[in-house]
């Protein structure tokens, strides 16, 4: 577990919540959060962090080449001082998100995105204290509508029921997760 988040997880467990993390094959850091009865219930909270090489757009960039030469005059309106452009050399990527399967449907709630390179752990402890404080405070019929009024994104297995394919790889992602979860927890 990074350093940064020793801390974190202390400050966690004095709550009664698990925070287990785990380097994934392609060098991102996967961190779960969740209670006991949370990971019965099927239920946990995804810390994910991703840092990634930029990928240059060849076919946007090509668009841009065709229109500053169709447009003639308004070339110049086009153009851009590209000497001031700091292309980075690395992008990250720090989301919080809450999986859950429930009557045989996946779901994912997208909570948190963040790009910087450095998140600082407080917003991310927060996000999931007050994550785990809203799971454990629902019933079970309540659960779905409430984490969707507080996601940013939402989709369930159930989306992809025209694509049976995806569909099961959604099931299957889920699954994974928390099998990893529970198996962390168990090595502690």
């Amino acid at each position: 577990m990074p350093a940064k988040f020793k801390a974190m997880e202390k400050l966690l467990a004095k709550k009664g919540i698990e925070f287990l993390s785990y380097t994934d094959e392609e060098g991102s850091q996967i961190s779960y959060a969740f209670t006991n009865n949370m990971l019965k219930q099927g239920i946990i909270v995804v810390l994910s962090e991703w840092e990634y090489e930029p990928e240059e757009d060849e076919e946007e960039s090509e668009e841009w080449e065709e229109t500053a030469e169709t447009n003639g005059e308004e070339q110049d309106g086009w153009e851009e001082d590209t000497d001031d452009e700091v292309v980075p050399e690395q992008l990250f990527e720090t989301t919080v998100s809450v999986l859950l399967t429930k009557g045989g449907v996946s779901y994912e709630f997208g909570i948190y995105a963040d790009d910087r390179a450095v998140v600082p752990v407080i917003y991310l402890y927060r996000v999931i204290l007050d994550l785990i404080d809203i799971i454990s405070g629902s019933d079970a019929d309540s659960l779905l509508e409430i984490l969707e009024s507080v996601s940013t994104t939402v989709s369930s297995s159930d989306d992809f029921a025209d694509d049976p394919e995806t569909q099961r790889q959604m099931n299957i992602l889920t699954a994974e997760h928390l099998e990893k979860a529970a198996r962390l927890l168990a090595e502690k």
